[in-house]
């Protein structure tokens, strides 16, 4: 598994199914504190004129922000053109090399996004040339025993991401981490596998467990909030 192979990222996202098909919402119940809904309160904590959401995928989240200007930034056509649909300012661009002057935002955001990133230090370091001097970053990811309950079924490889917090620190300051914590419940092995399907480009193919049934999962996120030096 490689999830920053370019080969491999071009053939995961040159349809925004398979994204769309990962949003636990589409095929589970959700319950819980949403890390999406965390992340909105820390851009809005700085009532922010123009944010950029660098790896916007198909647009949900950008749309969701509440500020005058808001950009998004992506690698893949198909998502740039879906985020485009929803009325989001979408534009084809990579994360290393943002086509942005300096301190142009004021909130750049970045989730479940920078374990994709070839050159990590190249891609964090252009994400804070582009926050105004005071600025936030904001982003998303996955902690320690996220979805335990199916990862080590399935892929115990899986579940968390990377902790960014070091990363973060070589170009941004006061790096926040707000955890959260939520359950997903499956009410069919057909709904399960439905989910798991949308890994296949990402991790190969995937089974659901046998059971039991309802089979419930519990999300454990972080949001990252750093901050720019003033």
């Amino acid at each position: 598994m490689s999830l920053n192979d370019r080969t491999v990222l071009e053939r995961e996202y040159a349809t925004t199914a398979r994204l769309e098909g990962r949003r636990h919402g589409v095929t589970g119940w959700l319950r819980g504190d949403e890390p999406w809904i965390e992340a909105l309160v820390a851009v809005a904590e700085m009532r922010p004129h123009r944010v950029l959401d660098a790896g916007c995928g198909d647009g949900i989240f950008a749309r969701a922000i509440a500020a005058p200007v808001v950009i998004g930034v992506d690698s893949s056509p198909a998502m740039v053109e879906r985020a485009r649909s929803r009325g989001v300012d979408a534009r084809l661009a990579t994360i290393e090399e943002l086509p942005f002057a300096d301190g142009e935002f004021d909130v750049v955001v970045c989730n479940w996004v920078l374990y994709h990133l070839e050159d990590l230090e190249r891609g964090i370091a252009e994400l804070a040339r582009v926050v105004r001097p005071g600025g936030r970053f904001v982003g998303v990811y996955n902690r320690e025993h996220h979805m335990d309950e199916l990862w080590q079924r399935v892929r115990p490889e899986l579940g968390a991401d990377p902790d960014y917090d070091v990363e973060l620190r070589g170009s941004f300051v006061r790096v926040e981490q707000r955890d959260t914590e939520a359950a997903t419940l499956w009410e069919t092995p057909t709904d399960l596998q439905r989910f798991l399907d949308a890994f296949v480009e990402l991790v190969g193919p995937l089974t659901a467990p046998e059971g039991p049934y309802p089979f419930r999962v519990t999300r454990r996120n972080r949001v990252y909030v750093a901050e720019r030096p003033a």
